[in-house]
């Protein structure tokens, strides 16, 4: 197997930054530096990356959690109890496919398989995100359409999005957004720059992979159709 392959199958982290640590210098195999990125290994030789052995995983696994309010999404953080990945009962490594903030709920999908977690945050790869949205006034339509044409938030502008207004009260409003990319906060940040404040936001997608009637803090592996899914995007990523 190329190196950058096993570096990426052992879920340190995607084959694109595992190329970037090979030639860096920082991954050594039986003892000894090696920047090629296409250098063989086998299960017999011991790599390194930056001093610390890694091994391939066995067996990817793949979850499904709605994550409810006032959860965190990192893995650890020393000052906050409630974290997200601690509602997921499997003792392994698990890493989040993107985020969502502490106000936010809903789809969040962890893994041990970095190149599926690289596709599906990757920028270039464009994989869709759809939230349902609410707010505690009245948005007119060309506010919305403003929205989806593209605002300017932290100094550049947001992509085309998609807007489906669901609901409309004279103090309420509530949408369904599909976007494409992932900076932070950015659903609110969107609003914000026309102004408008987001009271609610749940993720209800993320490219194929949906939440369903899944419980708030509730968890599940994914069903044969998510992991058919996983598979067509991986196929599509080492094709390139």
């Amino acid at each position: 197997m190329r190196l950058n392959k096993y570096i990426a199958h052992s879920g340190l982290c995607s084959r694109r930054h595992a190329d970037e640590l090979i030639k860096s210098g920082a991954v050594s195999v039986n003892g000894d530096i090696i920047t090629n990125i296409g250098h063989e290994v086998t299960d017999e030789d011991y790599v390194k990356v930056n001093g610390k052995n890694i091994k391939l995983v066995e067996g990817n696994v793949y979850f499904v959690l709605n994550k409810p309010v006032n959860y965190l999404s990192s893995n650890k953080d020393p000052h906050h109890e409630l974290l997200a990945r601690d509602l997921i009962n499997y003792n392994g490594k698990l890493n989040s496919i993107g985020r969502l903030d502490m106000d936010s709920e809903g789809l969040m999908i962890y893994t041990n398989d970095g190149i599926f977690t690289n596709i599906m945050t990757h920028p270039s790869f464009e994989i869709t995100k759809k939230y349902l949205v609410s707010f505690n006034e009245y948005i007119p339509d060309e506010k919305l359409k403003e929205v989806e044409n593209g605002v300017v938030i932290d100094g550049v502008i947001t992509n085309r999005c998609k807007i489906k207004l669901k609901r409309r009260e004279s103090k309420n409003t509530k949408i369904e957004i599909i976007i494409s990319e992932g900076r932070n906060r950015q659903i609110r940040k969107m609003f914000e720059a026309v102004g408008y404040n987001v009271t609610g936001l749940k993720r209800l997608c993320h490219g194929e992979i949906e939440l369903g009637e899944l419980p708030i803090g509730k968890s599940r592996q994914f069903t044969k159709n998510e992991l058919d899914y996983v598979r067509r995007v991986k196929a599509q990523f080492d094709g390139e």
